[in-house]
């Protein structure tokens, strides 16, 4: 896919992730890797949970924040 092609939000969530990298490559590179590892994992995980199933909305922390 070429770079024009990406979408936007897409490229954000990569560079929010990279900025979050250490700055060694070689661990940048493992922390990474364990990252694929547990996306794939969650992803063939066969719990039932269907791509269709609606968001939750998220829980209030009670911070009083409205």
């Amino acid at each position: 896919m070429s770079k024009s092609n990406e979408p936007i939000h897409l490229r954000f969530q990569a560079v929010v992730i990279a900025s979050q990298l250490p700055d060694n490559t070689a661990e940048a590179l493992l922390v990474l890797d364990y990252a694929r590892r547990m996306v794939v994992e969650f992803l063939d995980d066969t719990s039932g949970v269907s791509d269709l199933t609606p968001p939750r909305a998220a829980p209030s922390l009670g911070w009083g924040l409205k």
